[in-house]
């Protein structure tokens, strides 16, 4: 219970530390680029692009490993085999379309909840 607390510490640390200060309003953007790259257009930023997938991946696998390591219950429930990278990118997208209040807050956060809301566990 002790490395659960500390590791759900550590993590909640990191989203509202100085260095994660990365936010939906940034996120939306490199995603949205994201998306029209990988459906065959021209990328605006690269970088943003590389970003978006990164923090979409990290924040997956974040929360496969607190479920795996620190047995707690699973947040997400993608389908068996899982999910393109460009299907999180468009439940992202959305989630952040549909909730510009939220813009503000840390990407990870977002990410997570726009996850959750998609593929709820029963």
């Amino acid at each position: 219970m002790i490395r659960l607390f500390a590791g759900v510490s550590g993590l909640l640390a990191l989203c509202f530390s100085a260095v994660a200060l990365a936010d939906g309003n940034k996120l939306l953007l490199e995603c949205k680029d994201g998306i029209t790259s990988m459906s065959g257009g021209v990328a605006k930023n690269p970088v943003g692009i590389g970003h978006c997938v990164g923090v979409l991946q990290a924040t997956m696998d974040t929360l496969d490993l607190f479920h795996e390591a620190g047995g707690t219950p699973k947040l997400v429930c993608v389908p068996e085999g899982g999910i393109p990278m460009i299907q999180s990118m468009r439940i992202v997208v959305q989630a952040l379309e549909e909730h510009p209040q939220s813009l503000h807050l840390n990407e990870s956060v977002l990410v997570v909840s726009a996850l959750k809301n998609a593929f709820p566990c029963q």
